[in-house]
Formats: C-alpha cells, sequence, structure tokens
C-alpha cells in the first residue's frame, strides 16, 4: 500500500507508527533558503480505507507558525482537499507540504496573524523560531 521511505529523499521521511498501516508518522525538513531552514517537523499521516481515492488526514504535531497552518496543526493545502489525486503518495505530500513552508498562500491563510506578519520577514522567522521551541522539539 505504502513504500516506506528513509530520511535522505530530500528532507522528507515517513513510517508507519505501530501496528496500523493506517497511521504513520512524518518528518519534514526546513528548505535550505526558507524561514524554516535547520527545523525538523513531525506530521501525522491518518489514511481512510479508501485510499488512495480519498486523500489522508494530514497534521503538524510540531507546533509550526504558519499562514496556512492552524493552532491545532491542521494544513490548508489544495492537494490534501480539493485537488487531491490517487497520484500522490507520502513522499508527493510530505514534499508538497515542505514547498508550502517556504511558499505560504497568503490568499487564503488558516492563521490570519502569520499571513500578516509574511510580509515582515525579520519579525516572521522570529515567530517561527518561537513557535517551535515553545512545541519542546530539539533541532537535529
Amino acid at each position: 500500500m505504502h513504500v516506506q521511505m528513509s530520511g535522505g529523499d530530500l528532507g522528507v521521511s515517513a513510517f508507519p507508527e505501530g501496528e496500523s498501516i493506517f497511521t504513520w508518522i512524518g518528518t519534514i525538513e526546513g528548505g535550505k533558503g526558507t524561514m524554516y531552514e535547520g527545523l525538523s517537523y513531525k506530521l501525522s499521516l491518518r489514511f481512510p480505507l479508501d485510499y488512495p481515492f480519498k486523500p489522508p488526514q494530514v497534521k503538524f504535531e510540531t507546533m509550526c507558525f504558519h499562514p496556512n497552518v492552524d493552532q491545532y496543526g491542521n494544513i490548508c493545502l489544495d492537494i490534501l482537499q480539493d485537488k487531491w489525486s490517487s497520484a500522490y503518495d507520502c513522499r508527493t505530500i510530505l514534499l508538497s507540504i515542505q514547498s508550502l513552508l517556504g511558499e505560504p498562500n497568503n490568499e487564503s491563510p488558516l492563521n490570519s496573524s502569520a499571513a500578516a506578519l509574511w510580509k515582515n520577514q525579520e519579525d516572521y522567522r522570529k515567530m517561527v523560531r518561537k513557535y517551535y521551541y515553545l512545541s519542546g522539539e530539539v533541532s537535529c
């Protein structure tokens, strides 16, 4: 059903959590040259029984300050909703989210304060770090 990925694939990895093939843990490294460079985020992926015809529910488990991520870790990304295709897999989902980190869609924010702050890159970077370290994650 899924292919286990190792950590060498452009800073994304995913593997089943425990015995269930429907619950996975993913990791995304912040992209080079983005506000998230040097940070590593944990995500949960929950696959529905009718996957790949329906998208998985993907959430940030690490606190993430971003225009398209709300306080609960929910992600606003078209391929996880109306633009879903059965051709997408864990790798393409995680790479899309990794790309979204560096290129937010400020037209459709879940976090309006992050979207407003995006224009001030220095203050935005400080908030990204503040949220990250508040979540208790340690940078690798």
